[in-house]
């Protein structure tokens, strides 16, 4: 298995198997809305905002994942950013390709002076890559949680993660109720 940056790829096909893998999990709307979110990611955010990897064999995309800059109320020194979304080619899940991404991903992004990387997802698969539950009274997401239980932090240096903190900004194709 391969690990390349996303800019090695052309952005319909990341696209593409975001709307596959979330049709294929939640149903045809959710493939959709995910979909436009990843395509919205791609074109509508700067360099600076985003960063993407994807897993790759022989040519065929298995996994994407795609992590975009945060901004937390009173933190400036912090560097943050949020992974979202990700995903993993149906016929591909539960091998590992998916963890392996996010493990590539979290070490080019510590490498990267990024200081703490926050999800909001499924604890049972995110903790498999070091993340942990961060109450949403501690970093307050955009938008009232749906699953509170699935805001999830990891620390990538030596800050703990007790120092994240604040108020949370995101990116304006997430700065939607929907996602969160």
């Amino acid at each position: 298995m391969q690990f390349e940056s996303i800019s090695h790829h052309a952005a319909a096909d990341i696209t593409a198997l975001f709307t596959h893998v979330f049709s294929d999990a939640d149903g045809a709307k959710a493939g959709l809305q995910i979909g436009e979110l990843t395509e919205r990611m791609l074109n509508d955010c700067t360099n600076e905002e985003l960063i993407g990897f994807v897993a790759k064999e022989h040519d065929t995309l298995f996994a994407a994942v795609l992590f975009s800059k945060l901004w937390i109320s009173n933190q400036p020194n912090l560097t943050a950013m949020i992974l979202s979304p990700m995903a993993v080619a149906s016929s591909q899940q539960g091998k590992g390709i998916g963890q392996a991404l996010i493990n590539h991903a979290l070490t080019y992004l510590k490498t990267h002076n990024v200081d703490f990387v926050v999800t909001y997802g499924d604890p049972n698969f995110y903790s498999k890559t070091g993340f942990q539950a961060v109450a949403d009274t501690q970093l307050i997401p955009p938008f009232s949680l749906s699953h509170p239980h699935g805001w999830q932090a990891v620390a990538l240096g030596d800050k703990p993660l007790s120092e994240l903190t604040g108020e949370v900004r995101c990116v304006l194709p997430l700065n939607q109720a929907c996602y969160w």
